[in-house]
């Protein structure tokens, strides 16, 4: 089965990243998930020695997620922007929020982590298949 061009995909993971980036940044959310996670600054300069290996690795989830995305737009024949961010919505309703609440409740993690890492799953999966369909 033919779904076109792989550049929809492309973006759509791009996007995704491109919204993780904001989404964690320390003006936005990342200062508080880094207290949440308890992560400190000198753990993050630690990481930073592999920071393009897990930027490649993100992209490459986010191609992933992407790509399934597509496939399951296709298969429905949605074709319209609403349509899609409905879509994108139920899927994170469905899957994403619940699976990622499990990981908050018997982690033991306070929910107000759970909310910012979910949050950007919500607008990743709008955003991704809103792009998908343009």
């Amino acid at each position: 089965m033919m779904y076109g061009s792989v550049w929809p995909v492309v973006a759509a993971a791009i996007a995704a990243s491109l919204i993780g980036y904001a989404w964690y940044h320390p003006r936005v959310f990342g200062t508080l998930w880094m207290r949440l996670q308890n992560v400190s600054p000198e753990m993050v300069e630690r990481a930073a020695r592999r920071r393009h290996l897990h930027t490649a690795l993100g992209l490459a989830a986010n191609l992933i997620v992407a790509s399934v995305l597509r496939i399951l737009l296709t298969g429905v024949g949605i074709t319209i922007t609403p349509d899609a961010a409905r879509v994108g919505f139920l899927l994170w309703l469905g899957f994403a929020a619940p699976i990622m609440l499990g990981s908050v409740l018997w982690g033991h993690r306070p929910f107000s982590l759970y909310l910012i890492n979910a949050g950007y799953w919500l607008a990743a999966l709008i955003v991704m298949a809103v792009i998908l369909v343009l």
